[in-house]
């Protein structure tokens, strides 16, 4: 079940390296097996569901160092991995003693998730400065770049 724990943290420059890359699969084999036995089919559903939508963001991300979107598109992109993300803890904070979810995993995830948090930022500050930055002129500037022939054509 991939994508229910944080990514480690790594030193990813927003922007030099558009690629945010999560190291889940290792931390999820070992890390969500354990609580996963004592979940109840309904805990187990409703965090199958929070997680699946979650990682179809994150799997997105991994994919920004192919696509290479805008500073604003991957701004748009964290909103919603963020939005996901807090709505997985919130659903985590409501069901924890009812799922008997371990403090450990849900702290875990907390760590992540701001994580995510701080990305976003970055990226989205970097998104309002490229806005805030004049267009680039299209074609000479008035009075200058083109030469005009001199004499008879």
């Amino acid at each position: 079940m991939p994508g229910f724990l944080p990514g480690q943290k790594q030193g990813v420059s927003c922007m030099k390296k558009p690629a945010f890359r999560f190291a889940l699969l290792p931390l999820l084999v070992a890390g969500f097996a354990a609580p996963a036995a004592a979940l109840t089919p309904s805990c187990q559903a409703d965090l199958d569901k929070y997680g699946t939508a979650r990682l179809s963001i994150i799997e997105r991300i991994n994919g920004f160092k192919k696509s290479k979107p805008t500073a604003k598109q991957a701004c748009a992109t964290f909103n919603e991995l963020v939005k996901a993300e807090a709505d997985m803890m919130k659903w985590m904070d409501d069901n924890k003693e009812w799922c008997q979810l371990p403090e450990p995993f849900i702290e875990d995830f907390r760590k992540g998730t701001a994580q995510g948090t701080k990305f976003r930022s970055q990226i989205c500050t970097a998104a309002k400065r490229q806005a805030q930055q004049p267009a680039a002129p299209r074609g000479p500037a008035p009075g200058g770049g083109v030469q005009l022939p001199k004499g008879a054509l």
